[in-house]
């Protein structure tokens, strides 16, 4: 009897102490949101410098273009989502970072979604875009590729509306994906194209397009 007794107390503690672990665990999570929320800072838009605004909006439009040619190509007609416009979201800031997003969106005929965003330096002026993407992990993509086709074309789209060659970086990510880089850089006209490619096999890739200085 005395022996079922000392169990049950052994477990009835064993219990308590892992509870007070997962409640601490769970304080320290919570204060790490709070630190996080408070590093992030939001901006007003009409603080951008006006000729950032401007290269943003054109950018926009001639995305926005660029998806209504996917859409119209009578062989191979694909649906992407335009950006809003006009562009007013507030940028976020972010230790030196200040990001804009302009588009979030889910895949429209496939399993994803995408993130387009604006980046800033701390002064606001235009410093370039990018795009994360995540759709269906590799394992399940056909050899078409036609689950991450949307995600593919956003970028391409992102690549043609600021006025760099598409052959370009088609073959530069042929080259990245033949060697099987998990990042590659290559630059063409005044930007620095960052392919990041260490997480392809779980559906997820990004793409940084930096204004060289």
């Amino acid at each position: 009897m005395k022996k079922a007794l000392f169990l049950l107390l052994a477990l009835m503690l064993v219990g308590c102490s892992g509870e007070g672990a997962e409640k601490e665990k769970e304080k320290n999570v919570k204060e790490e949101e709070v630190v996080q929320e408070e590093k992030i800072v939001p901006v007003k838009y009409d603080e951008v410098d006006t000729e950032s605004k401007a290269a943003v909006e054109k950018f926009v439009q001639k995305y926005n273009v660029r998806v209504d040619l996917y859409k119209q190509d009578a062989e191979n007609s694909i649906t992407l989502e335009k950006i809003p416009e006009p562009v007013t979201g507030d940028l976020m800031k972010e230790d030196d970072i200040l990001s804009q997003t302009l588009l979030e969106a889910d895949f429209i005929k496939y399993k994803g979604h995408y993130k387009i965003v604006a980046k800033y330096n701390e002064d606001k002026k235009l410093i370039g875009y990018n795009i994360f993407v995540e759709g269906s992990p590799a394992s399940e993509v056909s050899e078409e590729g036609d689950e991450w086709e949307e995600g593919f074309l956003s970028a391409m789209s992102i690549t043609d509306a600021i006025g760099l060659n598409l052959d370009k970086n088609e073959e530069e990510l042929g080259k990245a994906l033949d060697e099987e880089k998990q990042s590659h850089t290559y630059t063409d006209s005044n930007y620095n194209v960052t392919f990041l490619l260490a997480d392809l096999d779980l559906g997820q890739f990004e793409v940084n397009y930096d204004l060289a200085n």
